[in-house]
């Protein structure tokens, strides 16, 4: 028998009342005997007899009624059935063992609560009963109690993010599916609102939970206010002479007892800046000098309740300056010839022969940035350029459109927009290779070799690109890193599908080992945060930053009240009581609450007394 709430049996002390009472109410009267009365003393004798019976049941009934409500309050339930626990069910168990479940509260991980509800479960598990599993990975693990068991009984917290608004759905198809007359979804996680941004409906606008019992368990205290590093991007993407800053934003909770906490950057092992920063805030950190080459740091925050997210890894390519020959074509626009005397004037480039930049390749030059010619009529002529040098992509009709530039790999060309382009048309059967930058889902920004196109003047009647303070940024990436044939920065949540660069051959993962991956494969990324290169051979072309999802630092939690409203048509039940939540699993296949039958049997026992009571009183005149 299991008690939903114990503490309420200390009232079973009230059951003392009644015989206290009953002794206080005892006396002894004064015995004057009367010879006339005599006769009667035989008579006293058995009337004695019939109301000391009555007295103790009336003390057996009072205490007994005393007794039924205190366990009413308390809530008990019982198996239903004198054989099996329950019918065999088919449950899933959705353990939310993602990267917020480390958070402590109370001294205790959330994760720790979580598991322990888990295993309670499959120990009440039967081997009729269909089971499954669900993590942070997403998978749903089938099998016995005692093969689950072991699994809950060492998750630990992991950086992947699960999407509860998804694996609800796919827990409740598993059971539907199971072929059960019982089936449960068991939902035990810090219900994290933000992992309820996915989910999944049927074709009816229904969703996939009809008729299915959801129960959500999570931890009865309130979430700790939380600050955690969410973003570290090296300003510029690319350092010229060693020298370079890290803009850190922190996020979670704002205010409150989260405040505002020391923020320090280390690059190579070496300490760099520190700040204060609070959540929302971003800093901007300055960067110990470094060698040219590919570098790793750290982003890390002072310590608090959740502190996988105080810690954020990025990666920076340090080179030498670039030599910059610019076309005298007057068309290139006064832009693109300002930002490359802003980069020569800050030492990021140089007057040489590595970068040319114009309308075609230039004989000797090692790579070159060519931009389409102001007069259409003059693209045959770039086009045959380009066919000489090798170049198999080439310019086509002009596209006058408001489009959307996309790219993986230039940070600076995010959420940037183009109004006049021209469509690059890639060699034949090739549609995707090279490809760097996208606008409207067309390749606006391409590379072939040594030699990039880009599909758009950097004028302001073509993109108000050259407008923005990411300009000169963009243009240093260009000539520094892209032209000279490197990715950049890969960005991905841990365990995410990417796509790897064309020409990469291998990824170093953690412990220095090399994967080996075909150019071009969309793979799977480490599942531990980190920072790892990707070769072509012996040289690394490109890093992959592998950083936790920032929505991981908000712990709000969602209300039971958004919960029902998110999976209509499901019997949604949200607890925090431990207790309760052992009351509600397998409760539609064997488990009853004894509350209505024991108010019901103090209600009668109230009713008997009184009539017990009324007929002593009518015999006693």
């Amino acid at each position: 028998m299991v008690f939903l709430s114990p503490l309420a049996l200390f009232a079973l002390a009230f059951a003392l009342v009644p015989p206290l009472l009953h002794l206080f109410q005892r006396s002894q009267p004064a015995q004057i005997v009367f010879p006339a009365v005599r006769y009667l003393r035989q008579t006293e004798r058995e009337a004695e007899r019939s109301i000391r019976l009555r007295h103790l049941l009336l003390l057996l009934l009072r205490v007994l009624a005393v007794v039924l409500l205190v366990l009413a309050a308390a809530r008990p339930v019982v198996p239903a059935g004198l054989g099996a626990l329950h019918e065999p069910t088919a449950v899933a168990l959705v353990l939310d063992n993602s990267l917020s479940s480390g958070a402590v509260t109370g001294g205790r991980r959330v994760l720790d609560d979580l598991a322990a509800r888990a295993r309670e479960t499959l120990r009440a598990a039967q081997a009729g009963d269909a089971l499954w599993l669900i993590g942070a990975d997403g998978l749903a693990r089938r099998g016995t109690p005692q093969e689950l068991l072991e699994l809950a009984s060492v998750a630990l917290p992991d950086a992947r993010r699960l999407d509860l608004g998804a694996a609800v759905p796919q827990a409740a198809r598993l059971v539907a599916l199971a072929g059960y007359a019982r089936a449960e979804v068991h939902v035990l996680s810090d219900l994290q609102a933000s992992a309820f941004e996915g989910g999944q409906r049927t074709e009816d606008g229904g969703t996939d939970l009809e008729g299915i019992a959801v129960v959500f368990y999570h931890p009865a205290a309130e979430p700790p206010e939380n600050r955690g590093v969410v973003a570290a991007r090296p300003q510029p993407s690319v350092w010229v002479a060693g020298s370079g800053a890290v803009i850190a934003r922190v996020g979670g909770a704002r205010g409150g007892a989260a405040g505002r906490a020391a923020v320090s950057l280390a690059l190579e092992g070496r300490a760099g800046a520190r700040a204060l920063g609070g959540a929302g805030d971003e800093v901007v950190l300055a960067a110990p000098r470094a060698e040219p080459g590919w570098r790793r740091g750290t982003v890390e925050l002072a310590a608090d309740e959740l502190r996988a997210d105080d810690r954020r890894p990025f990666a920076v390519r340090v080179v030498a300056p670039a030599g910059v020959s610019l076309e005298p074509a007057p068309d290139l626009g006064a832009f693109l010839r300002e930002a490359v005397a802003a980069l020569t004037e800050g030492g990021q480039v140089h007057a040489g022969g590595d970068v040319h930049v114009g309308h075609a390749p230039a004989a000797g030059a090692g790579a070159a940035v060519v931009f389409p010619p102001a007069d259409p009529v003059a693209l045959g002529a770039v086009n045959r350029t380009l066919a000489a040098a090798g170049v198999r992509w080439r310019f086509g009709g002009r596209v006058e459109r408001e489009d959307t530039l996309a790219s993986g790999e230039i940070r600076e060309l995010a959420g940037t927009r183009v109004r006049v382009r021209y469509r690059l048309e890639p060699p034949a059967g090739d549609t995707a290779r090279g490809v760097l930058a996208r606008a409207g889902g067309a390749p606006w920004l391409v590379r072939d070799a040594r030699t990039v196109l880009v599909g758009s003047r950097m004028v302001p009647e073509e993109t108000p690109l050259p407008l923005t303070g990411a300009f000169v940024p963009f243009v240093g990436a260009l000539v520094n890193r892209v032209a000279r044939g490197e990715a950049g920065i890969l960005e991905a949540a841990p365990g995410a599908m990417i796509a790897v660069p064309e020409r990469a051959s291998a990824i170093v993962t953690a412990g220095d080992s090399v994967r080996r991956v075909e150019p071009g494969a969309v793979i799977a990324a480490p599942e531990l945060p980190g920072a790892y290169p990707l070769l072509a051979g012996a040289d690394t072309i490109a890093m992959l930053v592998v950083a936790p999802d920032a929505r991981e630092s908000d712990l709000a939690r969602e209300s039971a009240a958004a919960l029902r409203a998110r999976f209509p048509g499901s019997r949604v039940t949200v607890t925090t009581d431990p207790r309760e939540y052992a009351a509600l699993r397998f409760r539609g296949a064997g488990r009853s609450e004894l509350t209505g039958w024991l108010l019901a049997a103090a209600l009668l026992v109230l009713l008997i007394e009184p009539a017990l009571a009324a007929g002593g009183l009518r015999r006693a005149r």
